[in-house]
């Protein structure tokens, strides 16, 4: 009996040691992916900061780019901090306003039939092409017509619902307007109705 009691006692000191060192491993190992997890986590939320930082310089030079671009296309960009969707056009150069016919189109929105009503004004700078009443005449008129058509039907609602896509919808008919007919030049386009059918 002393015999299996002396062999009880020798295997129970090398016994302890062995469950001491697995708690010391686990903690070890714990203590490793708490960090791990914790630096991981620390570097996810400096990235998130820097690419909201760039993506809001970003936003902000294509906003000064869009007022520069809407500069050089007849309009004079919105004096309001945080409008730059809103641009106003450039009546310096307006002599005359034409108000066209208004346009009920089918927008290009896949699936759904979506309907734009649309009434433009065309704003009209130097001498006039007119059919002898002062008023702009027909060809004039129907290429213009012509021109502003084929842009609406490529939009959907989606794009011109927004304030953005207005002002963009805007810039797309004075530039189908100038390319249609360059006398009389067209100065600027006022949307004075504006309905779309969901």
């Amino acid at each position: 009996m002393s015999d299996s009691v002396a062999a009880d006692s020798g295997s129970n000191p090398g016994a302890a040691p062995a469950k001491g060192s697995k708690k010391t491993l686990i903690i070890i190992v714990s203590a490793v992916v708490v960090l791990a997890g914790g630096g991981g986590a620390y570097f996810y939320l400096q990235k998130s900061k820097v690419e909201a930082k760039s993506s809001a310089a970003k936003s902000k030079k294509q906003a000064a780019e869009s007022d520069e671009e809407a500069a050089t296309d007849g309009e004079a960009p919105a004096k309001k901090p945080g409008a730059s969707a809103l641009t106003l056009p450039d009546d310096s150069k307006v002599k005359h306003v034409l108000e066209l016919q208004p346009y009920i189109v089918n927008l290009a929105d896949a699936g759904e039939a979506r309907y734009l009503r649309l009434t433009v004004s065309l704003g009209i700078g130097g001498e006039e092409a007119s059919d002898g009443k002062g008023k702009p005449d027909s060809l004039f008129t129907t290429r213009v017509r012509n021109a502003m058509l084929a842009v609406l039907t490529t939009k959907t609602s989606t794009e011109v619902l927004t304030a953005e896509g207005k002002a963009k919808l805007r810039k797309d008919l004075l530039r189908a307007a100038r390319a249609a007919s360059e006398e009389p030049r067209v100065e600027a386009i006022y949307i004075t109705e504006f309905i779309v059918q969901l």
